[in-house]
């Protein structure tokens, strides 16, 4: 009987810490050197997410220093790696080709090229890559690679990302001979995505009839984040897929009894709800944007809202209440509820995270007054608010700056920053926003109840997931962190900028809202707004003028701060209106 023990190296990457990348997949490879085959993902050396610094001389010549360091370590360990990395491509010039290599035990035993390169959504490959088609000779091939196992050799088939959402591939590695295909892959995040990816797992093994190794890379890098899942699935539909979120090794076996390769070992996908689901992958790009950025800890304002409890929450689950500081900053407006809220939630959070009360009542009324005496007038009702607003940044901003590297996070969600319900250089102010990809009643409200329910009633599956991915448990909330959050999803919605204000004097009921956005923003197929308006039974008046407001905020929405992408459609990478 042949077997084969293949190690997925499900690997979290900094872009330009060659050294830092490569010392962590050594320890990993290490750990683990009893595998015949190990895998890292795609452009593991480089990190796919490192934009044009793929195009930068020096960068390149990294790469190619530290592609030669996994050469080295194949024979220090006596191991065989298959390796992601951009390769030196038939034109010297700018560009490198997304490529894998194979060393096994200091020999490079096989080098290959990404077929096809994606060029929509978040990526942009033809702009930092040569595909296989435009090389030369050998290069121009794929290539097989006959490895020697316990029980004989076999023969493995290599390919790239998005050269197995085409069949082209993986037949041509299967009319080679290969007995088993391998995937290196930096497949981002969108929530769903993990069933389509699945259904297509399954598409690609009925057509080659062998087995489809699957490695992904984990973590986040700016508004990208990825969940790993790394996976092997084989021919009878059995499956092995490594935990969501969870940078680290696992060794699977595999054995061939005379009908192919098959699973010696299976373990089932993990199932979190969607709310879950994205708390958990919101919470890794948060992570990781604000400690590879070298950021010590954050800040934000907190109004006892749901956009900034929810903040809040992630915040403290994500680095511990220790590293959270939190401002409530009250006008005149602001409800005694409101205060207290806040006061409550910071206080019962873990051990409590720290929220100072600094009031703007002084500084806004002088800024009123201060305009009354200039152009003999009150200040208009938008200006008026957007005045308290921007007192709120200014303040966040003094704070962040005299710390020096404390981060601000932002605290608008996707509903209002879309339909340009936030304030420029005020609420929308940040380093970075997590929110901003969640819409407020189909991600935002569903998020809270389900970390509500989590502090009372917790879900074990969930609580050990989030542990095992941040190293840290979900922080305990007490009886008033609990009294305050349920108070905070219960209550009207208001931005508290002059009297008796709720959102909906501005905005629709944020579930219609959100409904006709889903489908402007996130739905696959491109609608009209009369097919929007008659899917959702809604007048067309209604989702024209959603479209005018959505339009007209564009000013404003292009100059918010970066974000973790939960949805198929970011709100950077690919979403590109004048």
């Amino acid at each position: 009987m042949r077997t084969l023990k293949v190690a997925l190296h499900q690997m979290n990457y900094t872009t330009g810490d060659f050294r830092g990348n490569f010392e962590r997949t050594k320890a990993s490879i290490l750990a683990c050197r009893d595998a015949d085959l190990h895998v890292l993902p795609e452009c593991a050396v480089a990190n796919y997410a490192a934009g044009d610094y793929l195009l930068e001389a020096d960068y390149q010549q990294a790469i190619v220093h530290w592609t030669e360091q996994y050469r080295l370590l194949s024979a220090e360990a006596g191991v065989a790696i298959a390796v992601g990395t951009p390769l030196r491509g038939k034109v010297q010039g700018r560009k490198m080709g997304n490529g894998v290599v194979v060393f096994d035990r200091g020999r490079a035993v096989l080098s290959q090229f990404k077929t096809h390169l994606p060029n929509y959504d978040v990526f942009d490959d033809v702009r930092w890559f040569e595909t296989r088609g435009e090389q030369v000779g050998a290069d121009a091939e794929t290539g097989v690679w006959r490895l020697e196992a316990a029980g004989g050799a076999i023969t493995l088939g290599f390919c790239i990302c998005e050269d197995i959402w085409f069949d082209d591939v993986t037949r041509e590695l299967r009319d080679k001979g290969a007995e088993v295909i391998v995937s290196l892959n930096a497949s981002p995040y969108a929530i769903a995505k993990g069933n389509f990816r699945r259904r297509l797992f399954d598409q690609r093994i009925a057509e080659t009839g062998v087995p489809l190794v699957y490695v992904n890379q984990v973590g986040g890098n700016d508004e990208l984040v990825w969940e790993g899942c790394s996976a092997i699935v084989d021919p009878a539909g059995t499956i092995y897929e490594m935990e969501i979120g969870r940078e680290g090794a696992d060794v699977v076996p595999l054995a061939d009894e005379g009908q192919g390769f098959r699973l010696a070992r299976t373990q089932a996908p993990i199932q979190l709800s969607d709310p879950q689901e994205r708390y958990l992958v919101v919470g890794l790009g948060l992570r990781d944007y604000i400690l590879k950025n070298g950021f010590e800890d954050v800040v934000f304002g907190l109004s006892g809202g749901a956009d900034s409890t929810l903040v809040a929450a992630l915040a403290a689950d994500v680095f511990g209440p220790a590293k959270v500081n939190a401002v409530m900053m009250p006008s005149p407006y602001t409800s005694a509820g409101s205060n207290t809220r806040a006061a409550d939630f910071a206080a019962g959070v873990g051990d409590g995270f720290s929220a100072i009360s600094l009031p703007i009542t002084a500084e806004y009324e002088a800024g009123l007054a201060k305009f009354h005496a200039a152009f003999g007038r009150d200040m208009g009702s938008l200006a008026d608010e957007n005045l308290q607003a921007q007192i709120r940044g200014n303040t966040l901003s003094a704070i962040s700056n005299d710390h020096g590297r404390r981060a601000i996070l932002g605290t608008s969600n996707k509903s209002e920053i879309l339909m340009g319900y936030g304030t420029l250089y005020g609420d929308m102010r940040g380093a970075f926003n997590p929110l901003k990809d969640l819409y407020k009643a189909i991600d935002v409200f569903p998020m809270l109840e389900m970390r509500l329910a989590q502090a009372k009633a917790p879900d074990a599956l969930f609580a050990r997931i989030w542990e095992q991915a941040f190293g840290t448990p979900l922080q305990p909330y007490d009886a008033g962190a609990q009294a305050a959050l349920r108070a905070v999803i219960d209550v009207e919605p208001s931005a508290e900028l002059k009297h008796n204000q709720r959102d909906t004097d501005s905005l629709p009921p944020y579930p219609r809202l959100d409904a006709v956005l889903w489908e402007m923003e996130d739905a696959k197929e491109r609608q009209t707004d009369a097919q929007i308006a008659e899917k959702l039974g809604e007048p067309l008046a209604f989702v024209q003028d959603i479209r005018r407001r959505v339009r007209r905020a564009e000013f404003s929405a292009s100059s918010r701060p970066r974000a973790p992408r939960s949805t198929a459609v970011p709100h950077h990478k690919d979403r590109r209106f004048p």
